[in-house]
This record gives structure tokens, sequence and C-alpha cells, in this order.
């Protein structure tokens, strides 16, 4: 017996194809584990969202904290907001290429809101200052890049 091909046959055989590929990728997509990056992400990004009110917070500042660059230190200048008694916080700084230069330091401000470090603790290339800072009350958040040569 000869199977004579035809468009009725041609449509069967088409839909038969489709409906086999269709249940392969569904059992392949449902043996396959999904590893989550963290067990409590939901609670991380109610935390991220915190994170972004800080950054939304920072930004509407009128003077940004910024960073400057001399021969032997790296400035932080503060925006005035308060006495320079009441900052407090940490300054993470990240090296992005080596995460075994990364170091911490607290916020402890001069009288011109200013805080300075010795360029001899930073390796030449970008580093990333991610502070999170305090005026009293208020928490803000900034993170400046840094390029050392």
């Amino acid at each position: 017996m000869k199977i004579k091909f035809n468009w009725g046959f041609g449509i069967v055989v088409s839909f038969i194809i489709f409906g086999i590929g269709t249940f392969i990728m569904v059992y392949i997509s449902m043996s396959t584990t999904v590893d989550l990056v963290t067990e409590d992400y939901y609670e991380k990004e109610l935390k991220y969202q915190d994170h972004i009110q800080l950054v939304k917070s920072t930004n509407a500042l009128e003077k940004p904290v910024s960073i400057e660059l001399f021969d032997a230190s790296v400035k932080i200048s503060y925006p005035d907001i308060a006495d320079h008694e009441k900052y407090s916080g940490t300054i993470y700084f990240f090296r992005p290429s080596n995460s075994k230069g990364d170091f911490v330091r607290t916020v402890t401000l001069d009288s011109t809101r200013s805080q300075f470090f010795p360029l001899s603790e930073f390796t030449p290339g970008l580093w990333r200052a991610k502070i999170s800072w305090n005026v009293g009350t208020l928490q803000f958040y900034s993170e400046v890049p840094i390029i050392i040569r």
C-alpha cells in the first residue's frame, strides 16, 4: 500500500510534529532545575526598594557628594545639611577588577564637611566609593567613581 501525499496528509503530519515538539519542550522545561540567586529574593527586593528611596532622597539634595584627587590624598566632600559632627556612616571602596583591594572606612568629617584618604591606600585603576551616610535621622546613599592613575 502506497501512501499518497496530499494537502490533508501534510496538515495532519504538521500538527503531529508540532504536538510532539511542544510536548518535548514542556518536558525539558519542567525537568530543568532553576536555582535562584538567593532564596529570599522577595525580601531583598523590598530592601532594594528602600535603597531606591535613599538614592532618590540623595539626588534631591542641592549639592551631591563630590570627590577630588590630590597628589597624596583623595578628598570626599559632603553637602552642607547640618553640623559636621552629625554626619555618620560608612564608605565602601570597591574595586571592580580586583576584590582583594576593597576596604571600608567610617564617615568622620572635618569642619569643612570633608574627609581625606591617603592615596597610598589605592592601587591605580577604577574604584567606586559606595557611601551610606546619615545626618541625624536622614539617610542617604551615594556611589561615586574614582579613577586613580
